[in-house]
């Protein structure tokens, strides 16, 4: 059995040169979604697709056997019938090859055996000491080396510092897709699928010990080594968070899981217990792994439970209030001095001071200086952990027609939210921007994200941004 911490897993994610085992250009086919992807990316290393009955697929010269390819091959992706994996496997032994992504299904998630099966062809890959990830998996990528052996390609992928290790990969590719608009995304991603061999916590590991990587999430189906996982998760979230859905929690969920992945169930209070005990935030849903992780390293650390709102819109101010103490933190009175000094700067007594800050009351929308100077007050105060600005960016998009009156109010609402902003890291405290328009629908949060600028467009996703910032740090910090 090889020793699985002297093994380098870079193998799988910035090879030299990469194999792919039933390479096509048949389209639908996992041989040409994984060579377009190679493709797509620019990868800068060899690429030796093989197919007995192919002279060449996509310019590239093929070779009959992996046997016959010239040069050395790092890693090979299989891309064949199940019945023709253990003879690739041993090929690619013959060959020196070092690692081995499995795409192809039809093993323990489907058939009676299949798991056995998967042990026999890792211990047929341990002999010749390669490893193995999957089988049934789409792939995996490092946009940062333009590596893309995945079943996704280059438009709707943006690199950032984020690694992802799922048990799933359709439906994370399709989480991809819709955050990048948005700005988000994932650097690095590893799908292990039914994991003969390498592990979610192989990946883990691997990600705590990467520079590169600022966080990683992850989407899991079963945990196969709880306290193997346990012990990295701990050691990883001392230096950058984790983030976790856990689906299969109910029994339809679970048998679900099982024929997904052949994943083994594993109950919802086991999980709770074993995440917290290592620092890790669960994410309630899938759709917003990618949103926490990014807000998990690029909010400042949010160090006590106190939360002000600042909103155009006293309702919105309300359903604020209760998503956020449901989640456990808690929308606090200001102190009179607090208050005092915010209807100092202007703000008429039909406006609220207490929390929520009602804007949409003030009448003083225009007043830029004023608006940006509540947000001092309130973030000098020592009263509040964190600030929210909600409903700054109206919606619609400029076109050729728009009056000039309108490119003047969207220029006026920039400068709020970059103010806000600024003043919030230079204070070291967490400011969320939350607009129920998305970047389609809005001109200022089009341009903002562009910018960087990250705006959050519902309530439950910024009450669960806080609540997770709040409990990594007091975590993190009480350690």
């Amino acid at each position: 059995m090889l020793t699985k911490k002297l093994y380098d897993l870079d193998v799988f994610l910035q090879p030299v040169s990469i194999a792919v085992i039933g390479a096509s250009e048949r389209p639908g086919s996992w041989g040409s979604f994984i060579m377009e992807g190679l493709i797509s990316w620019n990868y800068p290393g060899k690429i030796y697709p093989v197919n007995p009955n192919a002279g060449a697929v996509y310019g590239i010269p093929a070779f009959r056997d992996v046997i016959d390819i010239p040069g050395p091959v790092e890693l090979a992706v299989l891309t064949i019938p199940s019945e023709s994996v253990e003879k690739a496997i041993r090929a690619c032994g013959l060959k020196g090859v070092r690692g081995i992504t499995i795409i192809t299904a039809g093993f323990g998630e489907a058939i009676p055996g299949g798991r056995e099966i998967e042990t026999r062809l890792a211990e047929i890959a341990h002999s010749f000491g390669m490893r193995l990830v999957g089988p049934n998996v789409s792939g995996t990528f490092n946009l940062h080396a333009r590596f893309c052996a995945a079943a996704s390609t280059g438009g709707r992928l943006l690199p950032t510092s984020l690694a992802a290790v799922t048990q799933g990969g359709y439906a994370f590719y399709e989480l991809l897709a819709s955050a990048e608009i948005r700005g988000m995304g994932v650097g690095k991603f590893i799908h292990t699928g039914n994991e003969c061999d390498l592990t979610v916590t192989d990946f883990l590991d691997h990600f705590g010990r990467d520079p590169e990587v600022t966080a990683i999430v992850m989407y899991l189906e079963t945990i196969r080594d709880g306290s193997r996982f346990l012990d990295a998760a701990r050691r990883i979230t001392e230096k950058k968070p984790v983030v976790v859905h856990k689906a299969g929690r109910t029994g339809g969920g679970a048998r679900a899981a099982s024929s997904h992945t052949g994943a083994i169930a594993l109950s919802k209070d086991v999980l709770s217990g074993l995440l917290s005990q290592a620092g890790v935030i669960v994410s309630p849903t899938m759709e917003l792994l990618v949103p926490l992780g990014h807000a998990l390293i690029e909010h400042a650390p949010m160090r006590g439970d106190r939360v002000a709102i600042v909103t155009m819109g006293g309702s919105w101010g309300v359903v604020l209030s209760d998503f956020l103490e449901e989640q456990g933190l808690r929308v606090v009175e200001l102190s009179p001095d607090l208050q005092k000094r915010l209807r100092d700067l202007g703000m008429p007594i039909r406006a609220s001071m207490r929390n929520p800050v009602d804007l949409g009351a003030s009448g003083m929308y225009t007043n830029v200086d004023t608006i940006n100077a509540i947000a001092g007050e309130i973030l000098r105060s020592k009263e509040i952990d964190a600030l929210i600005l909600h409903g700054v960016g109206r919606p619609g998009m400029v076109r050729e027609e728009s009056p000039p009156e309108m490119e003047f109010m969207l220029d006026l609402e920039k400068q709020i939210i970059r103010s806000y902003i600024t003043q919030g890291r230079e204070r070291g405290i967490p400011v969320i921007i939350g607009n129920h328009s998305g970047p389609l629908e809005s001109q200022v949060v089009a341009d903002l994200t562009r910018e960087g600028i990250r705006i959050y467009n519902r309530i439950d996703e910024i009450a669960c941004i806080l609540s997770s910032l709040n409990r990594y740090w007091t975590y993190r910090e009480g350690r």
